[in-house]
């Protein structure tokens, strides 16, 4: 599935990423080494590859050395980006969404994630981006922006972001996670990712680390425009922290048309909800990461093992089932179930009920009938209680990952709320929200992103 090809130059992005070693023992209730299993060799390279014009060593360019990672990355082209409209369109099913982030790009255009190998079709062809887009956005599509950064200077986040995709070589690459030269290393390509991990970067896995520089949430510096995480360690990754440091270090992402209220948007906050805190979730106190659970070992004709870089929910991957989650857990595919019903449902109905706390508000100061002492403490109801169903929304295992953290960030939110209320003097809920959601809008700014990028190609 071709990508984006700016120029001639845009390659698919394929990443011939190198296994990763497991750490075998046994921790807990659960044995982390799956004995059933022979485990991934780390090996380093024969040849260094010829580099790109940004120093990085291009997609294809390991394909040869490491063929198992290069071809089951390329398996990804499986999960590819719904590109019919209303299909996949997150704001369709959730139209809270449009209301919660009524004046941001999300509220415009959300639509499923397609897989890794579409990064730059996907960051360059969505509803949410337009001329004043900025390179920020492409800090986890592809390593080449990052070397610019680093060559020309912060100031490569602030620049236009179709002109700076004209120029990138390659997608997601091995050079994300991996070091350019040596593949058998971990790395991390977000300079300000290894600055939020401070003291703690060697406290959890080099693997999950690489992983959590994307799968994490994050806004923009307000000076250079730069992917900044809320964070200055691991201890310090759950929500309520993040939300706190935003708000000492005067973080806003959009101010809210109506309210006035100072908006944070939360970014797939995957790393924080298994790895955060003091201690992290359970699958982290028994010593797994993500690739344990995502990057299935598998073996080749040679009787070679590996990490697939196929990357699907562990509960497709029947061999770990049976060899390590059935230590603990009887049916882990009901449990899992029974958690995402009830944490994302419940997420659903809070968003709902935050929607219409939010048109309460509204209406509210429409009619002049607030009093101009409350207003202060109503915007901040509205920044918090959003920012906490939002935290829940768009972290992507829908509760699965850390279920009683998902419960006290909803508790959370709802306890927001029923202040809200009572200042308001208006009961909020989810059956009195009104839905804003326009499918004829919705497609239309999918269709200006699409001419913003054809503006700017030059093939």
């Amino acid at each position: 599935m071709p990508l984006l090809q700016n120029k001639g130059k845009l390659k698919v992005a394929a990443g011939a990423f190198a296994a990763v070693a497991l750490v075998v023992g046994i921790v807990g209730c659960a044995p982390k080494a799956n004995m059933g299993n022979p485990t991934p060799v780390v090996t380093t390279p024969t040849s260094i590859p010829e580099k790109n014009s940004f120093g990085i060593i291009g997609t294809k360019s390991w394909k040869d050395q490491y063929p198992n990672q290069y071809n089951s990355f390329m398996e990804n082209d499986k999960n590819p980006w719904p590109r019919a409209n209303g299909k996949g369109s997150r704001n369709a099913k959730y139209p809270e969404m449009v209301t919660l982030g009524k004046g941001y790009g999300y509220a415009k255009f959300f639509y499923e994630a397609g897989g890794h190998t579409s990064s730059m079709y996907t960051a360059t062809h969505n509803g949410r981006v337009n001329e004043k887009t900025k390179a920020g956005c492409l800090a986890c599509k592809t390593p080449d922006v990052h070397e610019m950064a680093a060559r020309d200077g912060k100031g490569v986040w602030q620049l236009n972001m179709f002109k700076v995709a004209e120029t990138v070589e390659d997608g997601i690459t091995c050079a994300m996670c991996h070091e350019n030269e040596n593949p058998g290393k971990m790395h991390i390509e977000r300079a300000d990712w290894v600055r939020a991990l401070g003291s703690s970067i060697n406290k959890r896995s080099a693997s999950g680390e690489a992983c959590g520089q994307c799968h994490c949430d994050y806004s923009m510096d307000p000076v250079t425009g730069e992917p900044t995480s809320p964070y200055d360690n691991v201890e310090g990754m759950t929500p309520e922290r993040a939300l706190k440091w935003y708000d000492d270090h005067n973080y806003v992402d959009w101010t809210y048309p109506e309210t006035g209220a100072k908006m944070i948007a939360v970014r797939h906050s995957e790393y924080e909800y298994n790895y955060g805190g003091d201690h992290g979730n359970h699958m982290t106190q028994l010593g797994y990461d993500c690739a344990d659970c995502h990057m299935a070992v598998k073996t080749d004709e040679k009787g070679n093992a590996y990490h697939s870089h196929f990357w699907q929910s562990p509960l497709k991957n029947e061999e770990l089932l049976k060899k390590d989650c059935s230590k603990c857990h009887k049916d882990l595919k009901a449990e899992v179930k029974a958690w995402q019903d009830e944490i994302y449902g419940r997420t659903h109905q809070l968003g709902m009920r935050c929607a219409s706390f939010v048109q309460n508000f509204v209406a509210g100061v429409r009619a002049g009938t607030i009093n101009e002492a409350d207003m202060p403490r109503l915007r901040q109801i509205q920044r918090e209680a959003t920012f906490y169903w939002n935290s829940s929304y768009a972290e992507n295992s829908k509760g699965a990952h850390f279920p009683a953290r998902f419960r006290e960030v909803l508790d959370r939110c709802e306890a927001l709320l029923n202040e809200g209320d009572k200042i308001l003097g208006v009961e909020s809920s989810a059956d009195k929200f009104v839905s804003e959601y326009d499918p004829a809008k919705e497609y239309q700014f999918k269709e200006t992103a699409k001419q913003y990028y054809d503006a700017h190609d030059q093939r």
